[in-house]
């Protein structure tokens, strides 16, 4: 049997093979001659050069597969703390998205002018009012109109003198109406009218808005249009169309000579509802609320309307009952 040599291990060049993470293509002679030496100092032989070869390419696949699996490790840790953060985020009460399943949008923005404006066509005159504004009219039997906010009103340029005095608004105005006993005055919404002969009232029909009817003097009939249900209210009385079609009676919750015809805000006892329909109203805001809750909170407010929407809104933030927030062009509530 022939005799096996023993392998006895060269000097190494100090730029043979791979240092710590360098990552240069590897000299595959260099390489070769360091296998062969640590082969060679652990079996007292030398090996094969394939089998060197061989043991070079299985220690770079592990080396390659453990990098892998670190790198793998550290993208899993960062995605699921990624992934909590965000849901967090998502899920904190004041910072939800501006839609929501539970949303509830008060009221929606109208198509109103920059600035009063009045038109004539066909014997009628249309007058239509910009946000924050409140104006007065005198139609042509001498009843007076106090114009609100984001509101048209339209009447004949001269009433006829056998036929009623029929007048058709959207939005909300006071009228203090002229007596003609032969000539009942009709105020038209859409949903409801209102019919007197000589009296003064509020009538609050805004699109979206629940149609109502404040009496102060006088006595006013109120009717669902195209229905024979109608009811009669007498002063310091509301008459309300539900939406089940019901005219609903109560008190009414403002005088004569309080709330919007002085320029006010006034809520006494409030619900949010109507509290957050005007604020959209007055500034021609959208309003959104994110609570169904928060819609039968009630609410003592008195404030001026002379005022921006922040600084209303900081106002009744201090109330602490709600979070209103201005966002986006919208009134938030959460």
């Amino acid at each position: 049997m022939e005799e096996k040599k023993k392998y006895t291990p060269k000097e190494e060049s100090p730029d043979y093979g791979l240092t710590g993470d360098d990552c240069r293509p590897f000299s595959e002679d260099a390489g070769i001659r360091r296998l062969q030496n640590a082969f060679g100092e652990a079996l007292g032989d030398l090996p094969l050069p394939e089998e060197t070869r061989e043991a070079w390419t299985a220690f770079l696949q592990r080396q390659e597969q453990k990098k892998r699996q670190a790198y793998r490790r550290i993208w899993l840790s960062g995605g699921m703390a990624a992934a909590i953060a965000l849901l967090l985020i998502l899920w904190s009460p004041w910072n939800k998205s501006d839609s929501t399943a539970s949303d509830i949008k008060i009221f929606a923005a109208l198509n109103v002018p920059e600035q009063v404006t009045t038109q004539e066509k066909n014997g009628r005159i249309i007058v239509s009012t910009p946000p924050t504004t409140i104006i007065n009219l005198t139609l042509e039997d001498g009843t007076h109109v106090l114009l609100s906010a984001n509101s048209r009103l339209e009447y004949p340029k001269e009433f006829t003198p056998q036929n009623k005095r029929i007048v058709n608004l959207t939005g909300e105005a006071r009228f203090e109406v002229a007596k003609d006993s032969l000539r009942p005055f009709i105020v038209s919404t859409g949903d409801i009218q209102t019919q007197v002969l000589g009296t003064v009232f509020d009538v609050n029909a805004y699109p979206c808005n629940t149609p109502t009817v404040t009496l102060y003097r006088g006595r006013v009939q109120v009717a669902k249009t195209d229905s024979s249900h109608r009811k009669e209210i007498s002063p310091g009385q509301s008459a309300t169309l539900e939406t089940n079609g019901d005219i609903v009676v109560s008190k009414a919750t403002q005088t004569e000579k309080e709330g919007w015809t002085d320029n006010e805000f006034y809520f006494d006892n409030t619900k949010m509802m109507q509290v957050l329909q005007s604020l959209g109203t007055w500034y021609n805001i959208s309003v959104i609320c994110h609570s169904p809750n928060l819609l039968q909170k009630r609410i003592h407010f008195r404030f001026s309307r002379n005022v921006s929407v922040e600084s209303l809104l900081d106002a009744l933030n201090d109330l602490g009952i709600a979070h209103f927030q201005y966002k986006n062009g919208q009134i938030m509530v959460y």
